[in-house]
């Protein structure tokens, strides 16, 4: 399976990132129903954590949230609100919403 290389961000761009991925339209898109992703329209891939980086600021300069059993860590962008990669438990993968990848049309 080839893996290719993904860019996005948040809206205002403060915050920007890239991770290696199968190709996302290959992939299950899935649709946590947990309230924010379900308030937000989230439409979540899931990465390892190793093929995940930050190229524009850093996981320090995100707000972080966390509710319910406090297992997931929701991270934010402080100046726009972008959800930015919830982390897993475990802290062995990323979530990435689809709809903040670069050029990916998401209907």
């Amino acid at each position: 399976m080839e893996i290719k290389l993904y860019t996005g961000g948040c809206h205002c761009k403060a915050i920007r990132y890239e991770f290696a991925h199968p190709d996302i339209y290959s992939m299950p898109v899935l649709s946590c129903d947990c309230s924010i992703c379900e308030n937000r329209g989230a439409l979540n891939v899931y990465t390892y954590d190793k093929d995940f980086r930050f190229t524009k600021g850093t996981a320090n300069d995100l707000t972080t949230y966390t509710f319910g059993s406090g297992q997931v860590v929701h991270r934010f962008c402080p100046t726009c609100g972008t959800s930015i990669g919830p982390t897993v438990p475990g802290g062995s993968s990323v979530v990435v919403n689809a709809r903040m990848i670069d050029n990916i049309g998401c209907s």
